[in-house]
Parts: C-alpha cells; structure tokens; sequence
C-alpha cells in the first residue's frame, strides 16, 4: 500500500471509529501512537484531545509490561521502546479499569478479532483482564478469515476498517 493510500485510508478509519457511539461515551481513551505499517493515529489522538478526553498512551517497559500514562498534548511524546514513540514516565499513570475504551494496533486481525502484532505480547498481558470496550484498527486488505494463536492471545471486541464497524464477540 502507497502511503498516500495509506494516509487515505487511515483518515477514514479514524472518521468511523470517532463517530461511532462507543468512543462518544467514553470519557477515557487509550490508544497507540502508529508505528510502520499499522493504521495512523494521528488524527484518532488529535480528537480524543479535542473531545476533552482523557487522553492515554502505552509506556512499554523492559519487562515485558506496559502501563497506560495521561498525556495532554502529542508533542510530550518521543521515541521509545522500539523506536515507537511514547510519553515519559513522569506523566501521570492511569489504571485500565479506568479506560473505556482501548484502540490496539495489529499488523491483521482476523473476523474473529485475533491480531499479528510485533510479537512481544504488550497488548496481550494488559488486555488479559480488561473490562472496557477493546478495538482493533484495521485496512479491510488485511482483514484475515482467522490467525493462528496461541493460549495467551487477547482477541478485541470490535474491528474497525476504512468501510465498516465489525462486532467479533460479546
């Protein structure tokens, strides 16, 4: 995919899912600053500020583990773990029982809302015993019939593409 395709195509995913009914509800969100190929989410960011959510992003740490801190402005991130960038470890840390809703990145997802990350399981062990609303933010082209996963694999609750909204479970 070209990146003026690419950039098309995000835009339209992030007009979905910023006018879909559960992220207008939602007073915190989290969402993943875009990295390579991933769908961007910039625009995503810049509304979740805008609307006056709360605004967070992943910190992932040397263990293995990632943490969701407050940011106010996208100019408080810099590089981070694997060059992605990520906010400081002074920002304010928010528990995930406080976020409504979590937008996760993935290479693909599959229909019934499994994902290819980059395969150090962040999303995986913090999406374990999450309560809220999880999303995946996907090009239809990479909307896969399923992945092959493995016993600690996290699926999302929704997938949203450039052309549709796809509830995958309860």
């Amino acid at each position: 995919m070209s990146e003026s395709e690419r950039v098309k195509k995000s835009a339209a995913v992030s007009r979905l899912l910023t006018d879909w009914e559960i992220y207008k509800k939602a007073d915190a969100v989290m969402t993943y600053v875009s990295f390579g190929s991933e769908v961007k989410t910039d625009a995503v960011l810049e509304k979740i500020l805008s609307d006056g959510k709360t605004a967070a992003v992943p910190l992932c740490g040397d263990g293995a583990e990632m943490i969701a801190r407050v940011i106010g402005s996208r100019d408080e991130l810099s590089p981070g773990a694997y060059g992605v960038p990520e906010p400081p470890e002074t920002a304010p840390l928010i528990v995930k029982d406080k976020i409504d809703l979590i937008i996760v990145p993935g290479l693909g997802f599959d229909k019934s809302g499994y994902r290819i990350g980059y395969g150090k399981g962040y999303y995986d062990r913090f999406l374990k015993d999450y309560r809220g609303a999880a999303v995946g933010l996907c090009f239809g082209a990479c909307l896969l019939e399923k992945i092959c996963r493995g016993p600690h694999d996290r699926k999302v609750g929704f997938i949203v593409t450039e052309n549709k909204i796809i509830k995958t479970g309860n």
